[in-house]
């Protein structure tokens, strides 16, 4: 079974996505970042879903990702707002999906098995 991770800051979205996707995969959800860094490099994630704004640390976070792990997708969920313009346009090197919230999750759920076929 395909393993997927889920970093949130926010437990109840880490838990509703959890129970969302737990049918179909093995889903691990967490609140710590060095966590997420330790199953990626450790080859404990498939895919990754990141409930986070673009920021500095999060375009290093995941340039590290895909130096640990290349093949491993990561998926990008946050607020849209007009002062993150310039950082998402340099993450998107990184991510291989970025939804805005409100974000629909069936169409997460629908991106993820390409994804995962391409990693």
């Amino acid at each position: 079974m395909k393993k997927i991770v889920i970093y949130s800051p926010d437990f109840s979205l880490c838990y509703s996505l959890l129970m969302f996707l737990q049918t179909q995969y093995k889903v691990i959800a967490t609140t710590d970042m060095e966590v997420v860094s330790s199953l990626i490099c450790s080859g404990s994630a498939d895919l990754v879903i990141m409930d986070t704004e673009p920021d500095s640390d999060i375009l290093t976070k995941c340039e590290q990702f895909k130096k640990c792990k290349s093949h491993v997708p990561l998926i990008l969920t946050y607020v849209f707002n007009n002062r993150v313009k310039e950082p998402e346009s340099q993450i998107k090197k990184f991510v291989n999906e970025i939804f805005y919230k409100p974000f629909d999750l069936n169409e997460i759920s629908s991106k993820i098995p390409s994804l995962l076929a391409s990693a």
